[in-house]
């Protein structure tokens, strides 16, 4: 059985999480944990009187909401491959992700987040940012709040060739085109012209990988910046994903390690699935 994480505050961007994953885990055994962090700064209770009655409240506060919560997916969906479990921390939302993810044996983590509404808005927000910073050994699906949902048909796997590719590492992705019969667009944004002999012998590996899925390779010219280059292959392609490995040599990394929220404004208009690295 399938362990999923779902963060959940109640808003429209978490309930389009747990839409998205219902749809895309349609026809597995899942158990879906929903995560409710109710004091994402627990230091600001110490000292007080009533800390131990007001953390208390909000306790009862939250499973309240997550038992109500459940009933209603139970009520709107059907599906006995599916089971939803509760879970509340008191803690800040990264550290408490990283506990669950441990306890509960989790296999993704899906995320809603802020669409954006222009080409220069921000897609990942603060939250999802520190998420993925902290949880280096699961996969992350983020779902913008605007997107429609539907079963994927196409998605986008953004690479560079300039490491090697692992059986563990690529097994979510080649899960989900296999279960989906999903075509996979393989995207190299790049400035070389060629690749090197190191590239092409990765690039190989990355063909035995995905062999028995329907997949193309495409170069993506770069006019301004990578980003830009990438979200408008996604559009032009019509992708229902994008697919990227969290490395040091991929450009999503450095925008991690930059001031994502003021500097960055990588607002796919599609899920986007990032990969941990993992070598064996």
């Amino acid at each position: 059985m399938k362990h999923i994480l779902i963060p959940i505050d109640f808003s429209e961007n978490a309930l389009k999480a747990i839409d998205y994953a219902k749809i895309l885990f349609e026809n597995e055994s899942c158990t879906f944990f929903l995560l409710n962090v109710y004091i994402t700064n627990p230091s600001f209770l110490m000292g007080d009187e009533y800390n131990d009655e007001w953390i208390e409240e909000m306790s009862k506060d939250t499973f309240s909401k997550l038992h109500d919560l459940i009933h209603q997916i139970k009520t709107s969906n059907q599906n006995e491959l599916h089971v939803y479990q509760s879970v509340s921390e008191s803690d800040t939302l990264e550290d408490a992700v990283v506990s669950v993810v441990t306890s509960k044996h989790i296999d993704i983590i899906v995320m809603g987040t802020k669409g954006a509404k222009s080409a220069k808005e921000i897609f990942l927000g603060s939250n999802t940012v520190k998420v993925i910073n902290h949880v280096n050994n699961c996969p992350i699906l983020v779902i913008p709040k605007n997107y429609v949902i539907k079963s994927p048909e196409t998605i986008v796997f953004s690479t560079n060739f300039k490491r090697n590719f692992y059986e563990k590492e690529m097994s979510f992705l080649i899960e989900i085109a296999s279960s989906h019969q999903c075509k996979i667009n393989i995207a190299r944004v790049m400035l070389e012209e060629y690749l090197s002999e190191n590239q092409k012998t990765n690039k190989e590996k990355l063909k035995s990988l995905l062999s028995g899925l329907d997949h193309v390779f495409f170069k993506i010219d770069i006019e301004d910046d990578e980003t830009d280059a990438l979200r408008d292959f996604i559009v032009t392609s019509n992708a229902d994903m994008i697919c990227l490995i969290n490395h040091r040599y991929n450009f999503f990394q450095q925008l991690m390690q930059e001031n994502v929220v003021k500097k960055i404004s990588f607002d796919s208009p599609s899920p986007v699935l990032i990969l941990p690295e993992i070598e064996t």
